[in-house]
């Protein structure tokens, strides 16, 4: 049987991943996450708040217009990973 070896640039970005989850264990700032997966923030932003994430939400805070954003570590984990690290 044929071993798979893992390509170094995918064990570099699960390592970033790790080092993510551990610097945010409940929810990951829009901004590291957008870094993380190579987008620009607005463009987070922007799916946010049309309900397009699986992993994150946004909102309206008040009347003027100001909006917040929400990534839980484990959803944005979950999804990046495609569940593969629960998978026997």
């Amino acid at each position: 049987m044929p071993v798979i070896t893992i390509p170094p640039c995918v064990a570099e970005n699960l390592d970033a991943l790790s080092a993510l989850c551990d610097q945010y264990p409940l929810k990951i700032p829009l901004t590291a996450a957008a870094e993380f997966l190579h987008v620009h923030p607005d463009g987070l932003r922007s799916a946010a708040e049309k309900g397009q994430l699986p992993f994150g939400f946004g909102w309206q805070k008040d009347l003027l217009g100001n909006r917040a954003f929400c990534i839980p570590t484990v959803p944005f984990y979950l999804w990046y990973t495609q569940s593969a690290g629960f998978r026997l």
